[in-house]
């Protein structure tokens, strides 16, 4: 049975991204043990991927707290485009410390996102790795399917609406 834990999301101010970036940096790559082909593993190409992250729609860059500390981080950007489904919301990253894995964290964290990109979109969609079964199933439990693929990758997709939240 899950755990659900206290949770606080919100988005940073530069000043706190730049002070908390490393330990960013620390959950993204414990996130990504075993998974490493699908992800940067040199500090310096994470550190330039979280700021590439954080500049590109640092209203949805939300950071998940636990005890008031950093545990997870969702990265998206509110006006994509997509060719098949024009503007959207787009998930760039998704990722919480194992740690904190099944006590709803995840969870909260997607369903903040989905409300943001939901003032402006019908569609939020995101790219996950193949092999990543455990964020894989998770999306399709969270009503994504799963619609392309791009090398090892695979493109979801998600319909959503206000009165669907």
């Amino acid at each position: 049975m899950e755990e659900r834990e206290q949770v606080d999301i919100r988005t940073l101010s530069p000043q706190e991204f730049w002070a908390q970036r490393r330990r960013l940096g620390d959950i993204y790559r414990r996130a990504y043990r075993g998974l490493e082909i699908y992800a940067y593993t040199f500090p310096g190409e994470v550190h330039s991927y979280l700021r590439w992250l954080y500049r590109g729609d640092p209203e949805m860059f939300l950071v998940a707290y636990n005890g008031g500390e950093p545990v997870g981080f969702l990265s998206g950007h509110r006006y994509w485009y997509d060719r098949q489904l024009g503007e959207v919301g787009n998930i760039h990253e998704f990722v919480v410390d194992p740690e904190f894995h099944r006590r709803g964290i995840g969870r909260a964290l997607l369903r903040e996102a989905i409300r943001r990109f939901s003032r402006d979109h019908s569609w939020v969609m995101l790219w996950v790795g193949e092999g990543n079964k455990r964020a894989r199933a998770f999306y399709r439990k969270m009503g994504f399917e799963e619609v392309g693929r791009a090398g090892i990758w695979i493109k979801m997709r998600k319909h959503i609406s206000k009165e669907s939240l």
